[in-house]
């Protein structure tokens, strides 16, 4: 009885032993799944498919698609302007200041010289028609425009629209399309801390990339446009980048690259995609770009200033919808429509997104009581005296 108890024992025992071998050599008879493959031998390179799966969630491999999808859409734009040459007797022998500056040009036949200076900016191409958004400050005074292609193609461009104010600008390129397209994407969802991609000529070295991130958004009362709510990146962007497009890590614009601060380093503002939208929008409705306007000039008074919230006006445009409307210097607004005055940034976006034709009841501080004002917003006229 004991020795048969003694040989079952030996038989678990051998069994606790072979069996992870049997489930081992089970296994490896079993061939391994294709993606699971990994070797180091040469010519094994097409098995290496777990390698290529990792690459894909890496960041380096979405910069390359970025890349090759933004590239066909960005445009490298170079602009003239000519500049008449001033005249100046001091600069001049005396016999040529009597022959060329008095007997010449009384008699016709002296001619202006004029000087050209050469500028460069970027744009890209949101429309296969090849229209091209860019900044105004690119084109705004060139009386040459050309665009040029990733593939090396030169197009000349004219402008059809343009808003200064808002610092925009829409091109068209007078040639054979259709045109290859970016993608716009939402700047209102944008939050800080996404990736965020430069891409444009930064000092004429054309589809140039640089990656950053959102560091903020909103940011206004910076004294580079009157419509001022500006995406901020630490994205490179450099002179020349101007006008390029500030993209997202699906690979759509949200922004367009338009200064940095000159005193710090890895500080630039890109305007709203949404913004430039709108702008398109109207443009390509033959529609001159209205910008809404109230005629009164404010800012806002330092916290430790504050006796009360709002903001000061500091100045009302003789028969501006301001000035009609009752405003005067010094008054302070404390609302528009129920909605707290705490900037001069903010009051500008509320009044420019409003829109021409929209009525403002502003709650206004004056001489130690509270009023309340009605003022229409009009079409900001094109000049406008001080």
């Amino acid at each position: 009885m004991v020795g048969e108890i003694a040989r079952i024992g030996t038989w678990l025992l051998l069994g606790l032993f072979l069996a992870p071998v049997t489930a081992c050599e089970k296994a490896a008879d079993r061939p391994l799944a294709r993606e699971a493959v990994v070797s180091d031998a040469p010519g094994q390179g097409a098995e290496r498919q777990t390698v290529s799966a990792v690459e894909n969630l890496m960041p380096r491999t979405a910069f390359v698609r970025i890349a090759k999808t933004l590239a066909p859409t960005v445009v490298h734009l170079k602009t003239v302007q000519e500049l008449r040459e001033g005249w100046n007797p001091f600069h001049r022998k005396p016999n040529e200041w009597l022959f060329e500056g008095f007997i010449k040009r009384l008699l016709g036949w002296s001619k202006e010289i004029m000087m050209k200076q050469e500028g460069v900016g970027s744009g890209f191409l949101i429309h296969p028609a090849g229209y091209v958004l860019t900044n105004d400050h690119v084109v705004k005074h060139a009386n040459e425009i050309h665009a040029v292609l990733s593939d090396g193609r030169e197009f000349p461009a004219r402008v059809i629209g343009q808003d200064s104010r808002a610092d925009l600008a829409l091109l068209q390129l007078v040639g054979e399309g259709p045109f290859p397209s970016a993608d716009l994407g939402d700047s209102d969802r944008l939050e800080s801390g996404e990736w965020a991609l430069a891409v444009g000529s930064p000092l004429g070295l054309a589809q140039t990339f640089t990656v950053g991130v959102i560091s903020a958004t909103g940011r206004s009362h910076l004294g580079i446009t009157s419509r001022e709510n500006f995406i901020q990146t630490d994205a490179s962007i450099n002179y020349g980048n101007s006008g390029g497009p500030l993209v997202n890590i699906d690979a759509e614009v949200i922004g367009i690259n338009t200064a940095i601060m000159p005193t710090g380093h890895g500080i630039g503002f890109a305007i709203p995609i949404n913004m430039a939208r709108q702008f398109v929008e109207e443009v390509l409705k033959r529609r001159p770009v209205e910008t809404a306007w109230l005629g009164l000039q404010v800012w806002s008074v330092p916290l430790e200033q504050r006796i009360r919230d709002g903001v000061s006006v500091q100045s009302v445009q003789w028969e501006s919808p301001a000035w009609r409307s009752g405003l005067r210097p010094a008054d302070r607004i404390l609302q528009v429509d129920g909605m707290d005055m705490t900037d001069v940034g903010r009051l500008q976006r509320i009044i420019a997104d409003g829109g021409v034709g929209a009525e403002w009841a502003l709650t206004v501080w004056r001489d130690g009581r509270i009023e309340e004002i009605k003022v229409r917003s009009e079409d900001r006229p094109a000049r406008v005296f001080p």
